[in-house]
């Protein structure tokens, strides 16, 4: 059978199950015994078992059944799990990560089990020296055997657990398996029918064996994800019976109504004299309607999918363009007297935009998708530095658009690394200071109008300007009259540089003056900013705010001379229009008053480079946010209010600063977005 088809379901599957199993030890590093981390535990470690003897990766299979053993130990109130045996589930589930990742990057998994298998036999014997392998309740007794010139043939009837996943690929591991018994001499369905996905979770079989009926039983009922086993004693009526189950007839009929599927025949001869010698359990009765696959679990399950995410790209591309057709619709019929063409336009531009609602739906992701990967990386990282660290995340069901979410964990991850190596304290030191043996990081997510804001905060060192300050001048990095001068929020800001590192010596976390200039990249390159926060001993939050989503953004069309130009709506703040008597002038640049503040006030004119003009008696100003602050932005006029779909700059246009994208206007002319944090 060919199981290079469920690759990418087999790696999707387990990388969620080795998440989850991160979270759960870490709940039960906090509490060895708790229950339910346990049992739960016990069924991921099962699956991905199951999963991964289905496609044929034994290594990972043996590491996972050694796992599954140790937490069988614990499960049902027996004793609680230590901390050895916490770290090495965690390691057990490194080592079946890596070899995921191994076999998502196309190439067969490196995992040598040997090491691991004998660290757990270790453990085991330590955990209970006493107890002896687990023996295996056959619900069978002993059938006769058969002379030694022959073989004892079993009818067997098995059912695969309903909740395995690839079914299909697992009941055809089982028949593989059957012929380590002996041989199967038939099956219903077939291997043939079973490899063309015909199954519907129950096999019968008649086997010819060496083995005892508990032996076989034994054997069957510790293979992966089966559910029951029934083991009988077949006859020569037997054959018979097996040979019409298995080739029924063929007839031209129209499909029937969805039903639960019948339960298999039952391959047991009539009842004989050689059959009665030996007890035989009674049969068991028929597996209710509801066990079986049935047409409304099949309709329940349709409701949920995986598209490969290439097929939603193309989808919100065609939107796109949909939209910019649209526009293009709207823009001519308004110059057309006809209230019909005008009805029909905006009937088909309602059409659009909830399509493109939509499709936008489509593409959003919780931050939960990426957020879970922290608390094992924080709990690493912080016992690497010998400090104690709780660590929260809020806000998770905040959904961002799935082409963001991908570029945030590294940024994150680098925070994360700061907070741990520069910000919280060791426990000693804490405690010197009045404050809690254990640090606190939050990672905070909220959505604020069209923008998602995501803060990381501890409560560490904090970070000391006096000494930004005097690091800069000794780098070169600003003079002292520029530093002395230069607001908090600025000075703060100064880590972000390539380079700038306060760190007095280098760890293999931190303090190689790399780091947060990554951070700021990132955070730029997805239209976001990024602000520093911090007190002296007190902490720091870093805040970084990014859009919704960067294939369509609300955006404000300005004009400077007769060339437009698009601000996005998620930066603007508010729209004055001031007198040339309300400027005033301060540090050395032109400010105005705004609720009782003193906002900067710049011209897109000056920024864009564009020929300067006289000062008119009036300016209309956009307030607006720059690098985590406002501003105030003077512009020649206001053009309107747009959706824009944000199409890329040509490549030889990416290292311009100061430009986001591009998009089309319903006439056809180009308007350049503004990134105002890079202009």
């Amino acid at each position: 059978m060919d199981m290079s088809k469920y690759v990418k379901m087999y790696v999707s599957e387990s990388q969620d199950r080795l998440q989850r199993m991160d979270g759960l030890l870490l709940a039960l590093e906090q509490d060895g015994a708790d229950r339910g981390a346990i049992d739960t535990l016990f069924r991921e470690a099962h699956s991905i078992k199951g999963m991964s003897a289905s496609m044929g990766y034994e290594e990972l299979a043996k590491v996972s059944h050694r796992m599954e053993d140790f937490l069988e130990q614990h499960r049902g109130g027996k004793g609680t799990v230590e901390r050895g045996g916490v770290d090495l589930l965690f390691e057990g589930v490194d080592l079946l990560r890596r070899a995921v990742e191994e076999i998502a990057a196309g190439s067969a998994p490196s995992l040598k089990s040997d090491e691991y298998l004998a660290k757990m036999a270790s453990l085991l014997l330590k955990a209970a020296p006493a107890a002896a392998a687990p023996a295996v309740t056959a619900t069978v007794e002993p059938a006769g055997r058969a002379p030694s010139s022959g073989r004892q043939q079993y009818a067997v009837d098995l059912r695969i657990a309903a909740d395995a996943p690839l079914p299909s690929a697992r009941a055809y591991i089982t028949l593989r398996r059957v012929r380590d018994l002996g041989e199967l001499v038939r099956s219903a369905p077939t291997v043939e029918q079973v490899q063309a996905g015909q199954f519907a979770g129950a096999l019968s079989m008649l086997v010819a064996t060496d083995k005892s009926a508990a032996e076989v039983q034994a054997f069957l009922g510790g293979l992966p994800d089966v559910a029951s086993v029934v083991v009988r004693p077949a006859g020569s009526e037997t054959s018979v019976d097996l040979r019409q189950a298995v080739m029924p007839p063929v007839q031209e009929q129209s499909p029937p109504e969805p039903r639960p599927a019948d339960p298999p025949a039952r391959l047991q001869p009539p009842p004989t004299q050689a059959t009665a010698t030996a007890p035989v359990p009674p049969p068991r009765p028929p597996a209710p309607p509801t066990a079986a696959p049935a047409g409304p679990m099949s309709r329940r399950a349709a409701t949920m999918m995986r598209v490969d995410t290439r097929l939603l790209d193309d989808l919100m591309d065609q939107v796109g363009e949909l939209m910019t057709a649209n526009g293009s619709l709207v823009e001519v019929s308004q110059g057309i007297d006809s209230p019909r063409l005008h009805e029909d336009a905006g009937r088909v531009e309602g059409l659009v935009k909830g399509l493109q609602q939509h499709a936008m739906k489509l593409r959003m992701m919780p931050l939960e998708m990426i957020a879970d990967r922290f608390p094992r990386t924080v709990r690493d990282l912080a016992r690497k530095n010998g400090k104690e660290v709780n660590f929260e995340v809020l806000g998770k069901e905040t959904e961002l658009d799935r082409a963001i979410l991908e570029e945030l964990p590294d940024p994150l991850l680098h925070i994360l690394r700061n907070a741990i190596d520069h910000g919280i304290e060791p426990s000693e030191e804490r405690v010197r200071k009045g404050k809690p043996p254990v640090g606190t990081i939050r990672l905070e997510a909220s959505k604020e109008r069209e923008s998602v804001v995501i803060r990381v905060t501890d409560d560490g060192r904090g970070i000391d300007p006096a000494m930004l300050r005097r690091v800069a001048v000794e780098r070169g990095v600003a003079t002292r009259d520029q530093i002395e001068t230069m607001p908090d929020p600025d000075v703060m800001m100064l880590i972000t540089l390539p380079g700038f590192s306060t760190a007095k010596e280098v760890t293999d976390v931190s303090g190689r003056g790399v780091g947060m200039d990554v951070v700021r990249g990132a955070v730029e390159s997805l239209r976001g900013s990024l602000l520093i926060d911090s007190v002296v001993n007190q902490g720091t939050t870093f805040t970084i705010k990014l859009p919704l989503t960067l294939v369509v953004v609300a955006v404000l069309l300005v004009a400077i001379d007769d060339e437009l130009y698009a601000l996005p709506v998620s930066a603007v703040e508010q729209i004055l229009e001031i007198r040339a008597d309300e400027i005033q002038h301060a540090q050395g640049q032109d400010v105005i008053a705004r609720d009782g503040a003193l906002l900067p006030l710049m011209t897109l004119r000056h920024l864009l480079g564009a020929p300067a003009i006289p000062q008119p008696a009036s300016q209309l100003v956009v307030v607006c946010e720059m690098r985590g602050r406002l501003i105030g932005l003077a512009v020649d006029r206001f053009v309107g209010y747009r959706e824009a779909v944000v199409k890329p700059l040509d490549r030889a246009l990416k290292t311009v600063r100061g430009f986001a994208g591009v998009t089309i206007l319903g006439d056809g002319s180009t308007v350049l977005i503004l990134d105002l944090n890079t202009l």
